[in-house]
């Protein structure tokens, strides 16, 4: 697997991992009919707008290529965005199409992006996930501890986000798993 940063031509593959992340990841959250009204085109033009803002932004998306070179995960990081919490950088999303995960491909898009906010003196993370999401155990596995909970309403179903948190992102990025 090869990670890498992406470029602005990535954005339509970017987009079909986002989608059809969603649709297996929050099937059992978000309702069917939503989901499959989801647009492939629509994504793309919001990540080519992330990724042509990216620098100016201080921003910044990486993808996972398996070995035929086809995109199957991403992660996007960047400055924490409210500034609500002690946390100075954020793991905005990251992505990995079904059949990918639980192969690696998530601890090493989280450490890429904990390089990357390092080599920034982002030295503290926080990630924001829907509660219902098999992703939290993922999120204590690597050690992020639960900061906060808010509840907010995706596609009109009421849902909770936990906010997970490392204040030293050094034990993402030298942590062997």
């Amino acid at each position: 697997m090869i990670v890498r940063e992406a470029k602005i031509a990535d954005a339509p593959a970017i987009a079909r991992v986002n989608l059809d992340t969603w649709r297996t990841a929050y099937r059992k959250i978000i309702p069917a009919d939503y989901l499959a009204q989801l647009s492939y085109e629509k994504r793309e033009s919001n990540w080519q707008e992330i990724l042509v803002n990216a620098e100016k932004s201080k921003n910044f998306v990486y993808v996972a290529e398996n070995e035929s070179g086809k995109i199957v995960g991403f992660a996007a990081g960047g400055c924490e965005r409210t500034g609500k919490y002690v946390y100075q950088g954020e793991l905005f999303a990251i992505y990995i199409l079904e059949e990918y995960q639980r192969q690696g491909i998530g601890r090493q898009l989280v450490r890429t992006v904990a390089t990357k906010l390092a080599g920034l003196t982002l030295n503290s993370m926080l990630v924001w996930v829907l509660g219902d999401n098999s992703a939290c155990r993922f999120y204590e596995f690597l050690g992020g501890e639960k900061v906060d909970e808010q509840q907010t309403s995706r596609a009109g179903v009421a849902v909770k986000e936990i906010a997970y948190g490392w204040t030293d992102i050094a034990v993402l990025i030298d942590r062997s798993y």
